[in-house]
């Protein structure tokens, strides 16, 4: 079965065509991604900025024509964190309306489900506890489970723009920021890591979205998929990133090899995953460039 996948995040949205047989994505026809930054101002607003709903309808009358091209048998966009918290979400869903494109608003524990599926879809893990970690530009989910099988998901507010947005002033930035950013990060994770049982101890971190792709991307010199996939980021060299990042202009990071809707942002992220490591008490993580939109094709596959 032909499906397109969409997912609306606060920061990225991304339009998978796939092909889906017995419950696995066996052929990629179009896996397209817009940073739109939907999530512009939410934070303080608690709405939709109209800058933010305009790049939103252009991303979408982009992916509709990408649509009408592949004549997918079904169509499903899922909108995560933005969306939930938006007292303007209608908004959204009116110009998902005008190019037919459906949207359906997902809770954070179905969304870490979704995103679990999607995560491990692309590796052959035995006897594992994973973790998958998706840094998205509201929330960030962290989801547990062994091989194929979720345990648990826990979505918390800590996302990219979020966070940029509540703490960062200037890039550079300066040093007490990133330890009040850190305080922040570290009080959700450990909150998660709380709620897990005490017989479940993570063996092994995937990290999807924006952040660890584009990181594996500027170390690797270009975005490649199947050098992405699997590349293992440790700790070191996350800590060389910090480094870097805290000391750069937004310019700077874009001449790191950061993509320019993301070079603003992606110190949250960073932290978040160094921070993570730590509280887990692990020391790499693998990156994966597969996530909520290849578990939303496997669900509509389904």
């Amino acid at each position: 079965m032909k499906v397109a996948a969409l997912d609306l995040g606060s920061n990225t949205f991304l339009c998978l065509i796939a092909e889906v047989s017995k419950n696995k994505i066996i052929k990629t026809h179009s896996d397209t991604v817009e940073i739109v930054r939907l999530g512009q101002g939410l934070e303080v607003t608690k709405k939709f900025h109209p800058e933010a709903l305009k790049r939103a309808e252009l991303c979408l009358e982009k992916f509709s024509k990408i649509i009408a091209e592949h004549k997918p048998e079904k169509i499903l966009a899922m909108a995560t964190s933005a969306a939930r918290d938006a007292l303007n979400k209608e908004e959204l869903f009116a110009i998902a309306r005008k190019f037919n494109i459906p949207i359906e608003i997902i809770a954070g524990e179905k969304e870490a489900a979704i995103t679990y599926q999607g995560a491990v879809s692309g590796f052959t893990i035995q006897n594992k506890n994973l973790m998958v970690v998706d840094i998205g530009g509201g929330s960030t989910e962290f989801i547990f489970g062994q091989d194929q099988t979720l345990i648990q998901g826990e979505s918390a507010n800590i996302g990219c723009v979020r966070l940029t947005e509540k703490f960062i002033t200037s890039q550079p930035t300066a040093a007490a920021e990133i330890l009040k950013i850190t305080e922040y990060i570290d009080e959700s994770i450990k909150k998660t890591k709380r709620t897990l049982p005490d017989s479940f101890s993570p063996e092994q971190i995937i990290a999807v979205a924006g952040t660890p792709t584009s990181l594996a991307a500027a170390e690797l010199g270009s975005f490649d998929v199947s050098k992405i996939d699997g590349y293992i980021l440790n700790q070191q060299s996350l800590e060389r990133w910090l480094d870097k990042l805290q000391k750069a202009t937004i310019e700077e990071k874009i001449n790191m090899g950061i993509p320019a809707g993301r070079a603003d942002v992606i110190l949250i992220g960073v932290i978040i995953l160094l921070r993570t490591m730590d509280i887990f008490g692990l020391k790499q993580i693998v990156v994966s460039t597969r996530g909520v939109r290849y578990g939303i094709a496997l669900e509509l596959a389904q």
